[in-house]
């Protein structure tokens, strides 16, 4: 993956390091991968020390670390942070390989004359954008992404190809909702009348406060009477549902399949990771996690509390039992056995049947 020449000289000024071995400032690097799989030309990365061994067995031009990895083939570009310093290169990377699209708007798209476009915001090929939308500064519409009557979006969004953002739903700045995914459905609510479902008519919003991302197919489904709202820093991962009326709390993040019920309140910084729920209604404190496959049916999750299993269970509690079920079968012979024992003792009938 060649992405640029540039000496290991040049880039350990470039972030702010120190090169372990001058003799090596010469060396060109093209790009960076991983430590096990970066060859002569790549910049590799350590800040975790469990991975010292794959650092001292790599081949890699330089690797960016704290301190030199001793024993290694490679020289050490020594920074004081190595994880900030590869979210720079990286990012710098990324950049060239995705350019904005140019401002303005794409002839192939249809901008509805009552909408506002920003400065510097474009809307690409058959895109939409309806009547009383605003798009803030440099806000990207890719194209054949959806963006409904009323909505508005702060500066430095982007809506990637084939998103839909729905109806009066409000972007903070630098929100992202990725290809496939959904922003302001209505919920899923109906009540029963004459033996009919009948939908409540939702005429709630949906807020996505700055720095917020929703991933590729999730949805976010807007309230009934109430905005559901995802607050600042809320990262959405792909094929989630965040229900009506939900009010998901700062810096929370939802990892694939993550789902819940309507009304759900999550606290700040909650982890729901993969295929976790919770129910209808239930919250999440602050710093909450929802382990692997957690389904929380029953009731709320306490703040900073762990909890694993379906139904929900503290983890710690949830590891003992998974831990015991591989002995089941060996308990349950020797509970026969011992109740076999004790029949005999009281001269009463062995039910073999049992």
């Amino acid at each position: 993956m060649a992405e640029q020449q540039i000496t290991l000289g040049a880039l350990a000024a470039l972030v702010g390091g120190k090169l372990s071995d001058p003799e090596k400032a010469g060396t060109v690097v093209h790009g960076f991968r991983a430590l096990e799989l970066a060859g002569p030309s790549d910049l590799a990365f350590l800040w975790d020390p469990k991975f010292q061994d794959a650092a001292r067995a790599s081949r890699a031009a330089a690797i960016v670390a704290r301190a030199p990895v001793e024993g290694a083939q490679a020289p050490t570009v020594v920074v004081a942070d190595p994880q900030r310093a590869m979210l720079a290169l990286l990012g710098q990377v990324y950049a060239r390989r995705h350019p904005p699209e140019p401002p303005g708007v794409h002839p192939a798209a249809f901008v509805h004359p009552e909408a506002v476009l920003g400065e510097g915001a474009s809307v690409g090929p058959n895109a939409v954008v309806e009547a009383g939308a605003r798009l803030g500064p440099r806000t990207r519409v890719r194209g054949g992404a959806f963006v409904g009557l009323g909505v508005t979006t702060g500066a430095d969004c982007v809506i990637h190809a084939n998103a839909t953002v729905l109806d009066h739903c409000r972007l903070g700045d630098r929100v992202i909702v990725w290809t496939g995914a959904v922003v302001g459905k209505d919920g899923f609510g109906f009540v029963q009348q004459q033996g009919r479902h009948v939908r409540v008519p939702q005429v709630g919003g949906v807020v996505l406060e700055d720095d917020v991302e929703v991933g590729a197919l999730s949805t976010v489904a807007r309230g009934a009477l109430q905005d559901t709202i995802v607050r600042r820093g809320t990262k959405i991962d792909d094929h989630c549902h965040v229900a009506h009326n939900c009010d998901i709390g700062e810096d929370v993040m939802l990892i694939g399949y993550a789902r819940m019920g309507g009304s759900v309140k999550l606290g700040k910084g909650v982890y729901m990771l993969q295929d976790s729920a919770i129910g209808n209604g239930f919250t999440a404190g602050d710093g909450a996690v929802l382990g692997s496959g957690a389904k929380a049916k029953y009731g709320s999750v306490a703040a900073g509390e762990m909890v694993l299993g379906d139904p929900a269970r503290p983890h710690m509690l949830m590891k003992r039992i998974e831990g015991s079920l591989p002995h089941l079968p060996d308990l349950r012979r020797r509970l026969r056995a011992l109740e076999r024992r004790v029949a005999k003792l009281d001269g009463l009938p062995d039910r073999k049947g049992d």
